[in-house]
């Protein structure tokens, strides 16, 4: 049978053991379980991107229409994306690598939501570039607002 020291010394290690557990997940996250949330920066990416498909949305000229979407776009891809555009300029810079690279490193940490987040981005992605190939505003407009739709599902994916 245990003595007073024996039981102290076996709750002592307990503590000691929880105590160490929990330093391990703060500083290297919950092992992959769901629990974690999305990186600031995404969600801000993400909302950001949003922003800039309603903006294109609600825009009464095609060129403005079009220069938020590509806006959409750059913060979708990132730099190194195959759609990026330079020239159109880039309102997700230092929040990140892009939304899709970033989710889908989210998806491979096995963080909560990224994997749905992901299928909504890349659906608003693939829609976003086709879209920018109209010459219609309406058209624009139309699927801009779909991206916005399509953003906002990402968002709440994530927890947002």
């Amino acid at each position: 049978m245990f003595n007073r020291w024996s039981m102290l010394a076996l709750l002592a290690s307990a503590a000691l053991v929880i105590w160490a557990g929990t330093a391990a997940v703060a500083q290297y996250g919950g092992g992959g379980y769901g629990y974690e949330q999305a990186p600031a920066g995404l969600t801000t990416q993400v909302k950001t991107a949003q922003a800039h498909a309603t903006n294109s949305a609600r825009s009464e000229a095609l060129r403005d229409a079009r220069w938020h979407l590509s806006h959409v776009v750059n913060c979708l891809e990132g730099p190194r994306g195959k759609n990026y555009d330079a020239q159109a300029g880039n309102p997700c810079q230092g929040q990140g690598n892009g939304i899709l690279p970033d989710l889908d490193a989210a998806v491979r940490a096995y963080q909560m939501g990224a994997s749905t987040a992901l299928d909504a981005a890349r659906r608003a992605d693939e829609l976003a570039v086709e879209t920018l190939k109209s010459n219609d505003l309406g058209q624009v407009k139309t699927g801009a607002g779909r991206v916005a739709d399509l953003l906002g599902q990402a968002l709440k994916a994530l927890g947002q």
